[in-house]
């Protein structure tokens, strides 16, 4: 929070507190006050040495010198003249707003217990509501933070760094319209902060606005700053502007040749606009500057499986995984390579390798379950109980994946467990409300469970999925194309 709008309070309080010791007490406190004001400090304290002495019981004064002691960088002294002012009046408010900023600006760890003592005294001060707000956001309590800046009215906006905490918060609740509004407004106030403008253009991607994002991040394109190119590759991808994006990020590249990031998002651009040899190119450029990053081998491999070279795939896969042996991504793209190519054996090696090292994996446990039921393991084999473990251990890693819970339906129909197995498609369809599988499941132990009415509902809801399924099939194949000329 800014120093000097705090002061401003503090001394308008304290100047208008009734002299209560005679005219020459008021002057010489007015004098001191005045040596703070003109950052004149030791010339205040000099000043308030003799007056302590003959009025030791003086909040004011001592919160004077607090506020001295702080102007010389004495902040361990300062912080105790502030606590001798509230020892005397607990409910004087310039000592807390002294204590609470000096507290907060220094780091101090009671700036928390200072900043509540001034709230609970003065629930709208805006200052205090503000630096509130900051620490909160300091101790990840963005809750607390967005209610306490919210309060803060235009003390938060003085302060650009607490604009942007401020801002974050709202992005992490998902506030996304909020934020920008925060955002512009500080923008248009704080013009030159490209901080705040790159912020911006966060937010209005969150809020699904790359043209805006666009129009915030664009004049400033040529600043040498690879971070704020690589955003705005993002939000020309997300309006559909992909040559833009390429473009961007092979500036940003230019700018940051050892930032895998831009290898990373071009090789990936690429492959969603299916030029998977450029997307080789562009992860083969960043192997060749930073070689040990594991996502730049995983993303060629894709590329190369998608080019059917899939020797080169599994040699880019096992490359990411002896990188990153405790990450499991190179190991499941290794495993859907396996599975493509139809080598059981060897996908099922593969998982139980990984499971040793990230044995409560999610992905790499659902991996491994569906592997051993599609192999045709049954109720009362070893690898049926195997496949239902490691859905278990998958479940619990992550209990909203629909496939998951779809998958364990069907094992728990395969043992007759028609009622748990309805409960678990149930669960995938609150996860994701048209997954067809678990629909189609739903409607038939339903109609098995004779709950004839309730698997009408569900059929309803089967053919809605349906008709907007072909609904998107029919219009991704119509391509209007130039009719052609008649031959004469």
């Amino acid at each position: 929070m800014p120093r000097k709008p705090l002061l401003s309070v503090l001394f308008l309080m304290l100047f208008f507190i009734p002299p209560a010791h005679g005219q020459d007490y008021s002057t010489a406190r007015h004098a001191a006050a005045s040596a703070i004001s003109s950052r004149h400090f030791n010339d205040a304290l000099n000043l308030l040495s003799p007056l302590l002495k003959t009025h030791s019981q003086d909040a004011s004064l001592w919160t004077l010198r607090g506020l001295a002691l702080d102007g010389v960088g004495r902040t361990k002294e300062s912080l105790a003249s502030f606590d001798h002012a509230l020892v005397i009046d607990k409910t004087f408010l310039p000592a807390l707003e002294g204590a609470s900023q000096t507290a907060y600006l220094h780091g101090d760890p009671r700036a928390s217990h200072y900043v509540h003592q001034l709230l609970a005294l003065a629930p709208t001060n805006p200052v205090a509501n503000a630096m509130a707000g900051a620490l909160a956001y300091q101790s990840h309590d963005c809750t607390s933070s967005v209610t306490y800046f919210e309060r803060s009215a235009g003390a938060v906006s003085q302060d650009q760094n607490a604009l942007g905490e401020f801002a974050d918060c709202l992005l992490k609740k998902g506030d996304a319209g909020r934020a920008v509004e925060v955002l512009s407004q500080a923008s248009e106030q704080h013009p030159e902060n490209v901080q705040l403008r790159y912020n911006l253009a966060v937010a209005e991607l969150q809020n699904h606005n790359p043209d805006a994002a666009i129009e915030a991040l664009a004049p400033l394109s040529s600043d040498k700053d690879s971070g704020l190119l690589n955003l705005l590759a993002s939000a020309y991808a997300q309006a559909n502007r992909p040559d833009d994006a390429f473009r961007v990020l092979e500036s940003a590249i230019e700018i940051s040749p050892v930032d895998p990031s831009n290898y990373l998002d071009l090789a990936i651009l690429c492959l969603e606009h299916h030029q998977e040899k450029r997307s080789v190119v562009a992860a083969t450029a960043g192997i060749a500057k930073i070689p040990q990053t594991a996502s730049l081998y995983l993303i060629r491999g894709v590329a190369y499986a998608q080019l059917a070279d899939y020797d080169k795939a599994e040699d880019d896969f096992v490359a990411a995984a002896r990188i990153e042996p405790d990450q499991p991504h190179s190991t499941i793209a290794m495993s859907l390579l396996y599975s493509d190519r139809n080598q059981l054996d060897k996908e099922k090696a593969l998982l139980n390798n990984q499971l040793k090292l990230t044995p409560n994996d999610a992905v790499t446990n659902y991996m491994l379950a569906d592997l051993l039921i599609r192999s045709g393991a049954a109720p009362g084999q070893p690898e049926f109980k195997e496949a239902h473990a490691a859905l278990a251990r998958s479940l619990a890693a992550k209990p909203d994946s629909a496939e998951a819970q779809v998958l364990i339906g069907k094992v728990l129909e395969q043992e007759n467990d028609l009622p748990a197995a309805l409960d678990h498609y149930q669960i995938a369809l609150k996860a994701e409300p048209e997954n067809r599988s678990a629909l189609d499941r739903e409607f038939v132990l339903l109609r098995k469970l004779h709950r004839n009415a309730e698997a009408a509902e569900v059929l309803t809801r089967l053919k809605s999925v349906l008709n907007n399924e072909l609904k998107r099939e029919k219009a991704a194949t119509q391509v209007r194309v130039n009719p052609q000329t008649p031959a004469d």
